[in-house]
């Protein structure tokens, strides 16, 4: 209860401020996934995650400050901005009321709030989890929209990368805290942080290595926003300066993957996987068509990254206790999870969503009315075809937003954001049992839309700042 007080407090008291410590606190928070802002018994069992109040509340910032109301409706509206975007939210919130109701009893589901520990089948009814996804839902919207109106501020970019260190950092510190704590067997050390109505998986063993949740409700959550922030902090090192760059970004994101190996969860290990591939082509594609200034540094990546290769392929060899620890973990993980009980479970909940938008027709069943183990499978059964196409048609708006590369800062930005959001899409193919694409990914879609489409001259909430131009910016690359 005083660790909820805590953090309502700092929250409130970012939000008056006008730089963007309250996008950092968002960020922060994401690592803290069991802390609820209010206590779930006043609330009949509901959870309020910081997290999301608090991305809620950079919604409401940006609304106050001068400017920000009309930058939030121009993103509403026009196609090229957020627009997409909003037609899907529109669609997804009203069949999240409607079509519960219309295939009431005709369609089996595996339901999404259940109280027993084994999930069976039930008839489509409505229930409170079409509210709840409906409101993620508008959540997660208004958090695309806000952060797509600082993009238009002075220090956008700035607030952003302080805001990825941040979030690292309270990755790294939370997972060793419960490592930490697990060792020696102060555990309840963290209870105060963890006062959401969540089942808490922690304790899980694999072949007798004990998992990292941190401070998240089970081990693939953990890994999977370890994964998601440490790829994003990487992607954007070029948006840093040199010295913060070697100090500061590849030792947190380097923790973060470490992190989220840690976790042992097969949805991390995958994104891990995702992270380094992304990485060949990244570096593939700069060696072409990269920025010269960036030669050097990356020259001294690949070395770095083949020398580490090489150490830990020869521990590898040389070690054979270290074999079989690493053959047993990714037998028990990767190649024999098919025969587990949880995988059969989760199986059989995607499978029965799928059935159920056949069942449909094609239309859905409302949000909140299926669970699933695959984000994409649970957007298909419940907005339907209309809806995976506008989500889809969004997201190819977004890889196809371009910075001009004589704004190098912000290039780097969207250029990082886009790359995350393949890391976020494998954990969510693997582990998502809702609709939500959460505050995480509608910051990276802020981003991405925010900067290809900002203006020559940008809101300044202090008379003292001159805002700068496309023009002045120019300038100041061909000076450098």
């Amino acid at each position: 209860m005083v660790i909820s007080l805590l953090a309502f407090a700092l929250m409130v008291y970012l939000f008056f401020r006008r730089d963007y410590s309250l996008l950092s606190l968002g960020f922060v928070f994401l690592s803290f996934g069991t802390l609820a802002i209010i206590p779930p018994e006043l609330l009949r069992g509901t959870t309020i995650l910081a997290s999301a109040l608090t991305f809620l509340a950079l919604a409401g910032q940006q609304v106050l400050r001068a400017g920000g109301t009309s930058h939030m409706i121009s993103g509403l509206f026009m196609p090229g901005n957020l627009g997409i975007l909003f037609l899907y939210t529109a669609l997804a919130v009203i069949g999240a009321f409607v079509l519960p109701r219309a295939f009431q009893g005709e369609i089996l589901v595996y339901p999404l709030n259940t109280s027993g520990l084994i999930s069976i089948t039930e008839p489509l009814q409505p229930t409170s989890s079409n509210i709840n996804q409906a409101l993620n839902q508008i959540m997660a919207f208004s958090v695309a929209v806000a952060v797509f109106a600082m993009a238009r501020r002075v220090g956008f970019v700035d607030g952003v990368r302080t805001a990825a260190l941040f979030g690292a950092g309270a990755i790294v510190v939370t997972g060793v805290a419960d490592l930490i704590t697990a060792q020696i067997g102060l555990q309840s050390l963290l209870d105060p942080f963890r006062t959401a109505s969540y089942v808490l998986m922690a304790g899980s063993e694999v072949n007798g290595v004990r998992r990292v949740i941190g401070l998240m409700s089970e081990a693939s959550s953990y890994g999977a926003v370890a994964a998601s922030v440490g790829g994003f902090l990487f992607f954007i090192r070029y948006s840093f300066d040199p010295k913060a760059r070697l100090r500061r970004v590849y030792p947190l994101s380097a923790l973060c993957i470490l992190m989220a190996l840690l976790s042992t969860s097969s949805t991390a290990y995958a994104a891990v996987a995702v992270i380094a591939a992304l990485h060949l082509c990244d570096v593939a594609w700069r060696m072409m068509f990269g920025l010269r200034a960036n030669s050097g540094p990356l020259f001294y990546e690949i070395i770095v990254s083949v020398a580490l290769l090489l150490v830990g392929l020869s521990v590898f060899v040389a070690w054979s206790d270290a074999q079989k620890m690493v053959m047993d973990l990714l037998d028990s993980i990767i190649f024999n999870k098919k025969q587990t009980f949880s995988y059969l479970e989760r199986k059989a909940w995607t499978d029965q969503a799928y059935q159920a938008f056949l069942d449909s027709k094609g239309v859905g069943v409302g949000l909140g009315g299926v669970r699933t183990s695959n984000f994409f499978v649970n957007i298909l059964a419940c907005t339907g075809v209309m809806g995976v196409g506008l989500l889809a048609l969004f997201v190819l708006r977004v890889m196809l937003a371009r910075v001009d590369r004589t704004r190098p800062e912000e290039f780097e930005l969207v250029h990082g954001a886009k790359l995350t959001i393949f890391i976020s899409a494998t954990s969510a193919a693997l582990a998502g049992t809702t609709p939500d694409y959460g505050p995480f990914v509608a910051t990276l879609f802020g981003i991405c839309v925010g900067l290809a489409t900002r203006p020559a001259v940008l809101l300044s909430d202090s008379p003292k700042e001159t805002p700068p131009t496309e023009l002045t910016s120019d300038l100041h690359e061909v000076k450098a």
